[in-house]
């Protein structure tokens, strides 16, 4: 399986490079030439039935405005998460995933995506099928990746692909939750395979000891109150086999998507929140296109999410639980059709993640766009 990515891009990191044995990012493939920038893919070992969090790193910094894949070849492998990141939190975007190709779109309006070079600047979560052979395995690479910056073109390359090998025993799905600031006393999920009552949890938030519950299960509590957004978190076996994942929220859908093309799409969330913003005034649409607005909640509690339609005074809600999520058609959100012009107003009882999706069925295209805030 070969990863052919042109993505956006916000970050490379000494810590996860020290942490894999990897050389300092700094000066890797020499001076990158203007206009380019070089990427760098980590190798992994994940068992058969496990999830690969595919990371990639800049080796420079580099403020990209706006960029998208070409196509990433799945080859089978189950999308279950894209993760990104930003210093200031602005840059968002949206993945779609259809006949066996995952392509991505970021918008990053302050031009603040690829300016951090202490985490990963794009995470791929992929649920590897149980019947993949052991031993077997496939290439993990950065190639043809163009995007924007403020002064123009910027052309991304992998001088150090990875390889992903089916092997180890032990994987690391995801953490519930995954992101937002939680204060002491929370209870972190740590979701996988292969945990055992042996296995080591190990991160930089202050944690009480990690509890095993199930191959599948691990749990921890946090000792002081911390952001958990692309907090690495390492599972090591007795074996020695480990696996280390950059965490993000991926919050639970109160209800599917009404759109088909919606169920294929994986939003991608600022870091910021927001418990105001205006959609529009929106231009006039085809009658293949469709407007639809994602929003998750990252708080403890449940929220209360309201969509007023500012020309007729239409007014509906939508109940968040605790890391839940919606995306939904925003004329089925408001239950009436929208017309060029109009603009509905979105606010919550608590501040939330807000990203845009212009889709269009039979194109079978999306791509992100973000509020007035």
């Amino acid at each position: 399986m070969q990863f052919k990515l042109a993505m956006a891009g916000t970050f490379a990191t000494g810590l996860l490079l020290a942490a894999s044995g990897a050389a300092n990012p700094s000066g890797v493939g020499g001076v990158t030439a203007p206009g380019a920038g070089e990427v760098r893919t980590l190798s992994e070992t994940i068992p058969a039935g496990g999830t690969v969090q595919v990371k990639y790193l800049l080796t420079q910094p580099r403020p990209i405005s706006t960029g998208g894949p070409r196509k990433l070849a799945t080859d089978g492998f189950l999308v279950n998460g894209i993760g990104i990141t930003s210093p200031n939190g602005d840059a968002a975007g949206v993945g779609l995933v259809k006949d066996g190709f995952l392509s991505v779109t970021i918008i990053s309006p302050d031009s603040d995506y690829g300016m951090n070079l202490d985490y990963p600047f794009l995470t791929v979560a992929m649920t590897i099928p149980a019947t993949t052979p052991k031993g077997s395995s496939f290439p993990l690479d950065f190639t043809d990746a163009v995007f924007q910056t403020p002064t123009g073109q910027l052309t991304l390359v992998d001088p150090k692909p990875g390889t992903l090998t089916i092997g180890g025993s032990v994987s690391v799905h995801g953490l519930v939750p995954g992101g937002g600031i939680w204060p002491a006393g929370t209870v972190i999920k740590v979701e996988g395979t292969g945990f055992q009552p042996g296995t080591k949890l190990i991160t930089k938030l202050r944690t009480t000891n990690p509890i095993y519950v199930s191959p599948t299960e691990m749990r921890f509590s946090l000792i002081q109150g911390d952001i958990l957004d692309m907090q690495p978190v390492t599972a090591q076996n007795p074996d020695g086999s480990k696996a280390t994942y950059f965490s993000y929220l991926r919050g639970v859908l109160v209800q599917p998507p009404s759109r088909a093309l919606l169920n294929d799409a994986e939003p991608i969330f600022q870091g910021q929140t927001h418990a105001f913003a205006i959609v529009g005034p929106i231009a006039a649409l085809a009658p293949t296109d469709f407007i639809a607005l994602a929003i998750q909640n990252p708080t403890a509690g449940p929220v209360v999410v309201t969509f007023h339609h500012d020309q007729s005074g239409i007014t509906t809600s939508v109940t968040l639980p605790s890391c839940g999520r919606v995306v939904e058609d925003l004329a089925k959100l408001l239950g009436m059709s929208l017309s060029a012009g109009d603009t509905v107003t979105v606010t919550s009882t608590a501040a939330v993640q807000i990203v845009g999706i212009n889709g269009n069925e039979i194109a079978q295209t999306v791509s992100p766009f973000l509020p007035a805030f």
